[in-house]
């Protein structure tokens, strides 16, 4: 059964005093969550992510495919 996007989950996470003290201070200033901070700092890490991916994936050309020989060499080393 899948969880609804309202149920948050409790984590625990170690981070240097200085950086709790930046997220204390933005949360106070800006009236956000110390959760929904990190929660935005990881949604926005990883749109970065898949952007930095897809631009490097769009460079592949067909060329640089292995070959069905190489996939086939690939896939029983992983089977």
């Amino acid at each position: 059964m899948a969880k609804s996007a309202k149920t948050k989950l409790r984590i625990s996470i170690t981070i240097i005093p200085l950086v709790n003290s930046m997220l204390e201070n933005v949360s106070k200033r800006s009236g956000i969550s110390k959760s929904m901070l990190v929660e935005m700092a990881l949604k926005s890490f990883l749109a970065k992510q898949l952007e930095s991916d897809t631009k490097k994936l769009a460079k592949i050309e067909f060329d640089d495919l292995p070959s069905e020989e190489d996939w086939l060499s690939i896939q029983s080393e992983i089977a």
